[in-house]
């Protein structure tokens, strides 16, 4: 279920840090970008016992100034203790240097407060959009070609 493996596509050279059944977890080197999807349901931290360390991993492949697109459309309010999982995820990209972040935000409402108050607890500066054109286009007015 859980795979810890970075897998690469050659022809998209995009890097798979992580995937399963609650997030998803890649890495564009052009353009030094983490692609993070939020899935659904996090039961508790048991559901998601790798997250951290994936980070990490994604962490350890970008360059300078980054940036992250979070597509939370489908996620689901989150029970309370998965919060501080969060801000902890939070803590690690703002310490290695993120640009910008945009989140897709999650049609759930209660999601998306939850999402908002996690970022305004820890001053992580995001931007919010409803669809991932939008957001990607966003970021690559940043982006630098790597």
């Amino acid at each position: 279920m859980y795979n810890s493996n970075i897998q690469i596509s050659q022809e998209k050279s995009i890097v798979q840090v992580a995937q399963n059944l609650c997030y998803k977890l890649l890495y564009n080197p052009s353009k030094n970008r983490v692609y993070f999807t939020i899935i659904g349901y996090w039961k508790n931290k048991d559901a998601v016992p790798e997250f951290l360390q994936h980070w990490k991993t994604a962490l350890r492949l970008v360059k300078p100034n980054f940036t992250i697109l979070t597509d939370m459309s489908s996620m689901i309010t989150h029970p309370q203790e998965l919060n501080d999982l969060h801000a902890q995820a939070h803590k690690l990209v703002m310490q290695a240097g993120v640009a910008r972040t945009a989140h897709v935000i999650p049609a759930d409402k209660i999601a998306n407060l939850q999402a908002k108050a996690i970022a305004d607890h820890t001053g992580f500066v995001v931007g919010n959009f409803a669809t991932l054109k939008e957001a990607d286009e966003w970021l690559n007015k940043v982006s630098v070609e790597y």
